[in-house]
């Protein structure tokens, strides 16, 4: 009788084989993704005066289009991740808040791609419908500059202040004993949704909103030159 002798270890598929798989697979993701997309209207030029029609737009869009990922095959301006506390609303003056909106492409390659393919933000004002510039940075920093200087002429020159107090005791002293002294670092009130410069450090430069003593931005003052 004759006996037939099993391996004692697997045999390894070729990663030659699977790599040609993986490419197949990610071409075929390419080619289905661009039928999906055809003809779908993209929202990168919509210009609205207020937030609630920016989100309308994307909700109808996202109605119409249920199937596909809606910020970034829309391209369409949104308020940006975060100023996910920030309001939404109207306001009498101006107040800025930043949009943001995702060109890339959505293909696992970008073979042969014109995309403009990055992040972008600008800062729009509340109060009056203005909007900034378009810029590349993925922190939206340089778009929150822009929407203060829009908003608050000659904020770049205040006081730089102390950042706001993490640790504070059940009756609040640390925090009270700091909005005294922002308060007269400032030498006046400001008005809401001003500003505020802090020193950070050599990291952590995001303007950070609502994080000011008025509920505006906090500001490194490393990103003013200060």
């Amino acid at each position: 009788m004759t006996t037939t002798t099993l391996p004692t270890t697997p045999t390894a598929p070729s990663s030659h084989g699977l790599q040609l798989d993986m490419f197949a697979e990610a071409a075929r993701d390419e080619r289905a993704h661009a039928e999906r997309t055809t003809g779908v209207p993209r929202l990168y030029a919509l210009r609205c005066t207020t937030i609630a029609d920016y989100e309308h737009a994307m909700a109808q869009w996202r109605k119409a289009w249920p199937d596909l990922a809606c910020l970034r095959d829309s391209h369409g301006w949104h308020v940006a991740i975060g100023e996910y506390a920030s309001s939404r609303e109207p306001t009498d003056t101006c107040i800025p808040i930043t949009l943001q909106t995702d060109l890339r492409c959505n293909r696992t390659s970008h073979r042969g791609c014109l995309c403009v393919g990055d992040l972008v933000s600008r800062s729009f004002c509340r109060g009056c419908g203005w909007h900034s510039e378009v810029v590349g940075d993925d922190t939206d920093t340089d778009a929150a500059l822009l929407g203060l200087d829009h908003c608050f002429p000659g904020w770049r020159d205040d006081p730089i202040v102390p950042s706001v107090p993490y640790d504070d005791g059940p009756k609040r002293r640390t925090r009270r004993n700091w909005e005294t002294t922002v308060t007269e670092l400032h030498g006046t009130e400001r008005p809401q949704g001003y500003p505020m410069i802090t020193r950070r450090g050599p990291h952590g430069w995001r303007a950070v909103p609502g994080r000011s003593l008025w509920g505006g931005y906090d500001v490194a003052a490393e990103t003013l030159g200060r």
